[in-house]
């Protein structure tokens, strides 16, 4: 091993690039993907089934659990069953909307001295304190901020701008080949205010874990998207976790170099 070039070489065996790939959505079998979905949601009772599924266990003995809330755990639970998907946007958001629910979703909450193994500690947990993930946003319609694509940057609590928009129908009709109607419907995205792409830069976890690292990938998302979805219940805006994209066309979309880069889950947002 090259501890000099630990970032630099390739961290994910064949295996698990073979996952990445076999499980991307792309021009060639969207329609699959998009019809075996269909065929799940337009019969309720598979849904149902699927849903209500579990490994037989035989006759168990059960223990009813009493909880005791304090205050707190009572406002974390008001807010957990306000958060909810929504289809159904009716206004643009505003930058210092996007501002609060961006900065109360993934922020620093600790930072350390210089010499320290790990520099800060972040608002999810992350298997080495890694961080894996970045969050870019495409804004399509958010009050106050220029069209383009950006990142998120926590420790800075800022947007950097990675790409302007060369023109709004352009911007659109490139972001339509991304998200293609086959696969997402009839969302309209004038009515979307922006974009969250979970970007996941793998070799920050698979440079120390390998294969595994993927696994703490994705837990990081997982994270991320409830933390986002509960920020977005507590600050009155809609949100919607979004996996119907061609995920080639979203990753040029945004420059990721492959294979270390890869978008893992996008989130519209609206209000």
């Amino acid at each position: 091993m090259d501890i000099a070039n630990l970032f630099y070489d390739q961290g994910l065996s064949q295996y698990a690039l073979d996952f990445m790939q076999s499980s991307s959505m792309n021009s060639f079998n969207q329609l699959e993907n998009a019809q075996r979905i269909q065929s799940i949601m337009n019969i309720p009772y598979y849904s149902r089934q699927i849903i209500a599924h579990t490994l037989e266990r035989g006759s168990t003995e059960r223990t009813k659990l009493k909880a005791s809330f304090n205050d707190e755990t009572r406002n974390l639970r008001s807010i957990q069953i306000k958060r909810k998907s929504s289809r159904s946007f009716k206004q643009h958001i505003q930058l210092e909307e996007l501002a609060n629910l961006l900065l109360s979703s993934y922020f620093i909450t600790e930072r350390f001295e210089k010499h320290s193994h790990h520099l800060s500690r972040r608002s999810i947990p992350s298997g080495g304190a890694l961080y894996p993930v970045d969050l870019h946003y495409i804004n399509l319609n958010t009050i106050g901020l220029p069209r383009g694509s950006y990142v998120y940057n926590p420790h800075e609590e800022s947007l950097e701008l990675l790409q302007p928009s060369p023109g709004k129908r352009l911007f659109i009709r490139q972001l339509r080949k991304c998200f293609p109607e086959a696969v997402l419907g009839s969302w309209n995205l004038d009515l979307i205010s922006g974009i969250i792409v979970f970007g996941g830069v793998l070799n920050r976890c698979s440079c120390k874990y390998g294969d595994r690292g993927l696994r703490f990938v994705l837990m990081d998302v997982g994270a991320l998207c409830q933390n986002l979805h509960l920020s977005a219940a507590s600050n009155g805006l809609a949100c919607c976790a979004i996996g119907g994209y061609l995920d080639q066309a979203l990753n040029d979309f945004l420059g990721f170099q492959q294979p270390n880069e890869s978008a893992l889950l996008s989130m519209f947002i609206g209000k």
